[in-house]
């Protein structure tokens, strides 16, 4: 089977090594341009293209999957099907219905639940016990597409959604191969989806990060969790940004914001209700630390 790959961002790679080390004819690897990154704006490869590269697989590279130019090369690939994966762009009707099977995508949430681009940290925020990765044979919408296969995942109490997207992508990549099976196996039942029960998963912007002491704990907690790795929760001290890594609940009441009984190696934060610990924390300008270490050069006052 020709099967053409789309995708940019690390989510993806489980898939893509999957793929590869099935022996399916992958005829092509699309994937973003190379993107400008630190203070000096220098070009880096982005994850897939990097992954594609170590194996020498084609590789496209296109900012425009409209572009004439674009659809010519796919089609004179002449592919069976295409696995979307945290490809960054929503593709046209041509495009989608350009593979014989058309396009088929992996998407971390149990769809119609959080569509969109940020399902694995809207799912934490949101205080859910469980989500689940979804294939599903994309259309023009957004993530709306009939689903093909869908596999509940827990969410451990101690999941970030760094920790958590790292094992959806591994166990999707799992779904995506049995998913591959029934379509060349002509065995899939697709399941169009409940448009009443559909929720949207906003992009994350940094100052979602900033945290409302007002709120309750254990929602402030899960916002923590959340935005680790990115854009990470915020407040501030003394003028200056402080990022909030791990926190753990505590039932201590305190006027909202406040720094309650402050020792060598301890730091509670009062909320609108219970409290919280901080155990790792990053400065404005300093490298992320252990609480303990921050308060021995930062010593605090309730």
């Amino acid at each position: 089977m020709k099967i053409i790959f789309f995708g940019s961002d690390s989510f993806g790679l489980p898939s893509l090594e999957a793929l590869i080390k099935s022996k399916e004819n992958l005829v092509a690897v699309i994937t973003a341009p190379d993107r400008p990154k630190g203070r000096g704006l220098r070009l880096e490869q982005v994850p897939v293209k990097e992954k594609a590269a170590s194996y020498n697989l084609p590789i496209i590279q296109t900012k425009d999957t409209r572009e004439p130019h674009f659809k010519e090369t796919l089609s004179s690939l002449n592919p069976d099907l295409g696995v979307l994966i945290a490809f960054g762009s929503i593709l046209n009707r041509e495009i989608i219905n350009l593979p014989k099977m058309g396009i088929i995508n992996l998407h971390p949430s149990l769809l119609p639940k959080y569509r969109g681009p940020a399902p694995i940290p809207w799912a934490i925020i949101k205080g859910e016990k469980g989500t689940g990765n979804s294939i599903i044979k994309i259309d023009e919408g957004i993530d709306s597409g009939s689903i093909i296969l869908q596999e509940r995942i827990e969410i451990k109490a101690e999941d970030t959604a760094g920790s958590l997207s790292e094992r959806m992508a591994r166990e999707g990549a799992n779904l995506l191969l049995r998913a591959i099976s029934l379509l060349k196996e002509k065995r899939v039942k697709l399941k169009v989806q409940d448009e009443q029960e559909a929720t949207f998963a906003p992009k994350l912007k940094k100052s979602d990060g900033l945290i409302n002491w007002r709120g309750e704990a254990v929602k402030i907690h899960n916002l923590v969790r959340a935005l680790s790795p990115w854009p990470s929760a915020y407040t501030f001290l003394e003028g200056k940004r402080l990022k909030i890594w791990e926190t753990e609940i505590r039932e201590n009441q305190g006027k909202p914001g406040e720094i309650l009984k402050p020792q060598k190696d301890q730091l509670l934060i009062a909320c609108g209700k219970g409290s919280l610990l901080i155990k790792s924390l990053q400065l404005e300008g300093k490298k992320r630390m252990a609480v303990s270490e921050f308060l021995r050069g930062h010593p605090l006052k309730k």
